[in-house]
């Protein structure tokens, strides 16, 4: 039997899922520089996730896994995304393979 790839939007929608806007929350990190993180989950909130821009203009969207507390969004690669109450912090692997917080002490700014 072929297999045949379908986009994820596509494929969303032929199994009757939506995607369901939450949040979009701008944060002061330390240095000045601002993250914007917009949150949002399947409709059936089996799958929550955040899409991050990044002060450099990177783009990224990471889905949410297990924390002991907080939210934390990552794709266990590259990229962490911690939040707790007003602020967060984004984690990026270096070249050596260790975590290394690159966006530190980031305050949800009141808009």
């Amino acid at each position: 039997m072929p297999a045949f790839t379908l986009p994820g939007t596509l494929l969303v929608g032929l199994i009757g899922l939506s995607v369901v806007q939450g949040d979009t929350i701008r944060y002061r990190c330390g240095g000045g520089q601002i993250i914007e993180a917009q949150y949002g989950s399947l409709s059936d909130q089996s799958l929550s996730f955040v899409r991050l821009r990044l002060p450099d203009g990177r783009r990224l969207t990471l889905p949410q896994v297990a924390s002991g507390s907080g939210a934390r969004y990552s794709a266990d690669q590259d990229f962490t995304w911690w939040s707790k109450g007003n602020g967060g912090f984004l984690q990026e692997r270096a070249d050596d393979g260790e975590w290394r917080i690159t966006l530190d002490a980031c305050d949800a700014l009141g808009e």
